[in-house]
């Protein structure tokens, strides 16, 4: 962990703990933070709280905290309680795969490792996810197809909510769950027998290590879109 991302934790856990006191269960960082795809200029930090108390009255507590964090790139947290998590398990097991795959805890017990998830669960969000996707991608690139700005925030976005869903694919196959998002490109391309190489492209254009030209970019969005959907039929047959 670097030294940076260190002071940068416990000023999150000295801040929230401060704030919401006894009623502070336990806390987390997750995503990208927890993994070598972080980046320190581009990537938030995403935390999660879990609370014994999560009216709207013991929330609003958080304000100071969540507006001075937000400039160090530190996302308003993902509030829960201990039943919210395993009442919801059944409809948000992406998700919830996704945290307990790559999380940090930082104060109280690591609830996210007990977890349990269904495949079949898994199996329906992802299809559900990636259909979805493939609607959202080819609709918003025709609206956009002259806002370069616009769809390269498209790629992005799309990008990082497709990653847990490869997680999930991995998951249902009885796969391990690698770390880093390319080690879980590769993997899923490899289990799946599906060229992910456009996935790549999104994730060195996410980091801005790649720029593409118009031309380039339609063929990159063509061949991206094409993945999504090869991975969507697959996961319609499993």
């Amino acid at each position: 962990m670097a030294k940076n991302t260190e002071s940068i934790y416990k000023e999150i856990l000295d801040c929230y703990t401060d704030t919401f006191k006894v009623s502070l269960h336990s806390l987390y960082i997750y995503g990208s933070a927890t993994t070598d795809d972080f980046n320190e200029k581009y990537s938030d930090i995403n935390v999660a709280i879990i609370l014994d108390d999560i009216s709207i009255q013991n929330l609003i507590k958080a304000r100071s905290c969540i507006k001075t964090l937000r400039k160090k790139n530190v996302a308003a947290p993902l509030f829960l309680t201990k039943d919210y998590i395993m009442n919801s398990l059944d409809s948000f097991p992406i998700e919830f795969l996704a945290i307990k795959s790559s999380h940090l805890t930082l104060k109280g017990d690591d609830l996210f490792a007990d977890i349990s998830i269904e495949p079949e669960h898994i199996r329906l969000q992802a299809e559900r996810e990636l259909k979805g996707k493939l609607l959202m991608l080819r609709a918003s690139f025709l609206e956009n197809i002259d806002r370069k700005n616009v769809l390269n925030a498209l790629v992005v976005n799309s990008f990082s909510a497709l990653i847990p869903v490869l997680k999930g694919i991995l998951f249902f196959k009885e796969t391990e769950i690698p770390v880093n998002a390319l080690d879980v490109i590769k993997a899923t391309s490899e289990i799946c027998e599906i060229d992910l190489s456009s996935f790549e492209s999104a994730y060195k254009i996410k980091n801005r290590y790649l720029k593409l030209k118009n031309e380039e970019f339609i063929t990159f969005f063509e061949s991206y879109i094409s993945a999504v959907d090869s991975l969507a039929e697959l996961v319609d047959k499993f």
